[in-house]
């Protein structure tokens, strides 16, 4: 069990509420070669790629990916979503796939 002080001092917390814009969806390509799906952006929020092709796309967090350095790889069929219970990643989100192409919608909400 962890400590929780009973006798706390008068401290006022600020929390604030992130509120975003609506998605903005954009159709994009996966090939053999490295591509950024989604530019750096400091007023992101949140984003999701679902692959609607028929290969697996790998994605990565980066300017650059490859089918051997990569993050998560996406199934066709699959969605990815940025996960909500770390920080917020506001840069690059490159994709690729093995061989062949794929066709992702990429989704990305900003913060009002």
């Amino acid at each position: 069990m962890g400590l929780v002080n009973l006798s706390p001092s008068n401290i006022a917390v600020n929390i604030a509420e992130d509120i975003r814009n609506s998605d903005t969806v954009t159709a994009v390509s996966a090939t053999a070669t490295s591509s950024v799906a989604l530019a750096a952006n400091p007023n992101r929020g949140n984003y999701s790629i679902y692959n609607a092709g028929i290969v697996t796309v790998f994605i990565r967090e980066s300017a650059t990916v490859t089918a051997a350095l990569y993050k998560h790889p996406i199934p066709p069929g699959y969605l990815f979503e940025q996960e909500f219970t770390g920080s917020r990643y506001l840069g690059a989100v490159s994709v690729i796939t093995a061989s062949g192409t794929s066709s992702l919608m990429v989704s990305e909400s900003t913060l009002l």
